[in-house]
């Protein structure tokens, strides 16, 4: 029996048909070149052409009035690269601290202003819910990743995105004032790790630290979780190691620590 064909939005496979029209012989291309080689109304292609435009996904040429493909794909694509190399490079390091502290961990990106579980490898005393979905949001200001990557941002860049984010309480233990937020991160940048005590999840203990890029920037964070009482027995142990950890993937990115 033929599995049914999904539905698919007949602008959406438009937009990606031109999208597609594009390649390495043919990195620019007029309107009515598009419309010729889709078969398409040359009004449809350009009302579609318009759209990807004020998104970014298509400019035009001002000198010869063509089109090619936007940033905005590089901006994608080197989202993507980073991920699945980070995925790539950090699982055997997840494997390794999961099976000698017996405790979860995880691999985090900062994506479109929020955290994303990307890998994880979990421990079998592991049942926090909220912390340990891979492909799971965290909120930035109660997670030991999302502190990472907010202690890292330019004080720019910090300040625009605290401007009109607001610091949810989560448990009796979630820093809700930004004042002492800033002050936390400080400490996060001066210690080069980060701990969430009972912020997001009652009991839940997380460390993480930063993971580099070839350009120094923060791509990654890798965390560990468990119980609180269960973390701060090893907890001393877990940060060398963690923190050895994402120096040795920050190395494999390209990063040359100056320390």
């Amino acid at each position: 029996m033929n599995k049914k064909n999904p539905r698919l939005i007949q602008s959406v496979q438009r937009a990606l048909d031109i999208v597609n029209c594009f390649d390495s012989l043919n990195p620019q291309l007029s309107l009515t070149e598009i419309s010729e080689k889709l078969n398409l109304n040359i009004s449809t292609v350009h009302g579609l052409i318009n759209t990807l435009s004020a998104n970014s996904y298509i400019v035009k040429n001002p000198n010869n009035g063509k089109y090619t493909l936007g940033l905005e794909f590089l901006m994608k694509a080197n989202l993507v690269s980073d991920s699945l190399d980070l995925k790539e490079i950090g699982h055997p390091f997840l494997i390794k601290l999961t099976t000698t502290y017996n405790e979860t961990t995880h691999l985090y990106v900062y994506q479109q202003e929020q955290i994303f579980c990307v890998d994880k490898v979990e421990s079998q005393n592991n049942y926090f819910i909220i912390s340990s979905r891979a492909g799971s949001k965290l909120p930035m200001h109660a997670s030991a990743s999302g502190k990472v990557f907010l202690a890292y941002m330019s004080p720019s860049a910090l300040e625009n995105y605290l401007q009109d984010y607001d610091l949810l309480g989560l448990t009796k233990y979630t820093i809700t004032d930004k004042n002492s937020l800033k002050e936390q991160l400080q400490q996060i940048v001066t210690d080069g790790y980060s701990i969430e005590n009972e912020e997001l999840e009652d009991n839940a203990y997380s460390l993480a630290a930063p993971i580099q890029d070839a350009h120094g920037q923060v791509i990654g964070t890798i965390s560990m979780i468990g119980t609180l009482n269960r973390m701060k027995e090893k907890e001393s142990a877990i940060l060398e190691d963690l923190r050895e950890a994402a120096q040795a993937i920050s190395a494999q990115l390209g990063y040359q620590s100056r320390g």
